[in-house]
């Protein structure tokens, strides 16, 4: 695994030219999800933190602040799985209660594993970085959404805070659920004709999925076999989001789903995405973010943008019914 450590710059530069901060973030959240080495990921995050001392110095909108702070900890979680990996696989020294690397047994320089301290790497840093991802995606995202909602730029200490303390706003729990407003619902209807089955809701989100048949929180939909036409919006925090996914990909590939949408966040660093599209029909990339409803009618909107992911032969029906939501491939 080869880390590498890049100077922080007031300026960003792209091959060379400086780079508008919109460019900067796109290109930071591409590279993000084309990241396959180590070296690469801590890259993306260097320029992510270089992306949000410029937005600081530019007295950037808060949202643009958040999209960088968002990229930094989606690195940062991504480095925590590659850590874990490496140590795995015997190519980075596991640490003991004092800190110090475990080596192997044969310490010759080709065979001896790296030790944290030799990639630039801290204990503590490592540690938090695995603190947050355990905590899960959900929990960045909600610290980041409640300083927003403060009309303020998140900040580090928020995330420590509702990663350590848990002061985060739970996704598809008694009274913290978030629902999908009725026009993209209806758009679901009219591509599929009809919901035979959500598998994962609430009785209060039916009164506008109106599905024939669904499963709450309570029923745990993974345990049930999924037939016919599905709309599925997943709890999105970890391990959920993946195990959801993961069975709905197992529904369709059993013949028992026929047709399907899916509605994430458009996380695509993450596997459980791009397993999702691979396979998918149809994607469509929405235009802004979805303005999520509460059980009590409260607006809440997620940090980044949705897609919808298509299952099925109806492809054309697909793009009739949401092309008006954003870019779909």
């Amino acid at each position: 695994m080869t880390i590498i450590s890049l100077p922080a710059a007031a300026t960003p530069l792209v091959n060379g030219a400086a780079c508008s901060l919109p460019a900067l973030i796109d290109r930071a959240r591409t590279r993000l999800a084309e990241a396959r080495t180590s070296a690469e990921i801590l890259e993306v995050r260097a320029a992510a933190k270089a992306a949000l001392h410029y937005a600081k110095l530019l007295e950037a909108a808060n949202e643009t602040q958040a999209d960088c702070l968002l990229l930094i900890k989606r690195a940062e979680i991504r480095m925590a799985d590659e850590i874990d990996a490496a140590q795995q696989r015997g190519e980075v020294a596991r640490a003991d209660i004092h800190g110090r690397g475990i080596q192997s047994s044969v310490r010759t320089s080709d065979t001896r594993p790296t030790t944290l301290n030799e990639l630039g790497l801290s204990r503590q840093r490592v540690a938090e970085w695995r603190e947050m991802r355990d905590a899960g995606e959900a929990v960045v995202d909600e610290a980041i959404q409640a300083a927003l909602d403060e009309g303020r730029a998140p900040t580090n200490a928020d995330i420590q805070r509702a990663v350590k303390g848990g002061h985060f706003r739970s996704h598809f729990t008694g009274e913290n659920e978030w629902y999908t407003p009725a026009p993209y619902v209806e758009a679901a209807r009219a591509c599929l004709g009809s919901i035979d089955l959500d598998p994962a809701t609430a009785p209060a989100a039916q009164e506008t999925i109106r599905a024939a048949r669904f499963f709450t929180r309570d029923d745990d939909g993974l345990k049930h076999e999924w037939h016919g036409r599905i709309w599925l919006n997943p709890p999105y925090a970890q391990p959920d989001i993946a195990r959801f996914i993961v069975k709905l990909l197992a529904e369709i590939a059993a013949g028992r789903a026929t047709e399907a949408i899916l509605l994430t966040h458009n996380y695509t660093d993450t596997a459980w995405f791009h397993a999702a599209a691979g396979q998918c029909a149809a994607l469509c990339f929405t235009r802004g973010r979805i303005r999520f409803v509460g059980a009590s009618g409260e607006i809440a909107a997620p940090t980044q943008g949705q897609a919808f992911f298509y299952f099925g032969p109806g492809i054309e029906r697909f793009r009739a019914s949401f092309a008006s939501f954003g870019f779909i491939r």
